[in-house]
């Protein structure tokens, strides 16, 4: 059996130094590479959840409660969200 090698190389940034001067009209700072925002989640949760019932896999919004063990009101926010 042959081993295999892989290289790679990464380049560093350094942290800005003037973040103290950031004014808060400015948009937020960028978030972690591969972060998906959690609006984000929610929305695809949200839409899964309501393909789910449409679909018939589960009866309704109160069977998606008891099968992630949350209160129904916890589901209701999240499809809320896709409203």
């Amino acid at each position: 059996m042959s081993t295999q090698i892989v290289e790679c190389t990464l380049a560093r940034q350094q942290p800005r130094r003037d973040t103290n001067m950031r004014s808060p009209a400015r948009s937020a700072p960028p978030m972690a590479a591969g972060r998906v925002p959690r609006i984000a989640r929610l929305m695809a949760l949200a839409l899964r959840f309501h393909e789910l019932v449409r679909s018939g896999a589960v009866r309704d919004y109160a069977e998606l409660a008891r099968l992630g063990q949350v209160s129904r009101a916890r589901v209701t926010q999240i499809i809320d969200c896709a409203s």
